[in-house]
C-alpha cells in the first residue's frame, strides 16, 4: 500500500509539473508573439519642440473663434493653419457622412430582399439601382484615399 501511494504521489506530482511547465511554454509563446509582430504600432510624431507667442485679446478672441468652429484643440489648429492642413478637416465628415449613406442603403437593400416586400413590382430595378449607388459611393471614397496615399 505504501508503493501504490508513493506511486500515486509521484504520478500527481508529475502531471502538476508537466501542467506547469506547458503553461509557461504557452505564456512565453505568446510573449514571442507579441516581439515578432502583432499590430503594428502607430508612427506617432512626437510632438516635442514648444513655441511660444504672443498674441493681443483681440487676435487670441479671433483664433479661438476660428477654432471653435472645428472639433480640434488649439494648438492643432494652429498648426494645421501652419501647415496648411486646415482644409482636409471638413473632408472626413462628408466621407463619415458617405459611409453612413452606403450603410443606409444596404440596409435598405437587405430590407427589400425580405419576402415581406413583394408589393412593390419594381423591385429588382430598386436594388440594382441601390447596388449601383453603393458601388459609386465605394469607388469615391476609395479613389480618394488612394489619392491621398
Amino acid at each position: 500500500m505504501g508503493k501504490d501511494f508513493l506511486q500515486e504521489f509521484i504520478n500527481e506530482a508529475t502531471k502538476e509539473n508537466e501542467a506547469r511547465i506547458a503553461q509557461e511554454k504557452r505564456k512565453k509563446h505568446f510573449q514571442e508573439l507579441g516581439r515578432k509582430g502583432g499590430l503594428k504600432t502607430k508612427e506617432n510624431k512626437k510632438l516635442d519642440k514648444v513655441i511660444s507667442i504672443r498674441m493681443t485679446n483681440s487676435e487670441y478672441e479671433i483664433l479661438i473663434q476660428k477654432q471653435e468652429k472645428y472639433p480640434l484643440k488649439l494648438s492643432t489648429y494652429i498648426r494645421n493653419i501652419l501647415f496648411e492642413k486646415e482644409l482636409k478637416i471638413n473632408e472626413f465628415q462628408t466621407d463619415e457622412i458617405l459611409l453612413q449613406y452606403g450603410t443606409h442603403f444596404k440596409k435598405i437593400s437587405n430590407l427589400l430582399r425580405n419576402r415581406e416586400w413583394n408589393v412593390f413590382e419594381n423591385k429588382k430595378e430598386i436594388l440594382v439601382r441601390i447596388e449601383n449607388l453603393i458601388g459609386l459611393i465605394h469607388q469615391y471614397l476609395y479613389s480618394k484615399t488612394q489619392k491621398n496615399e
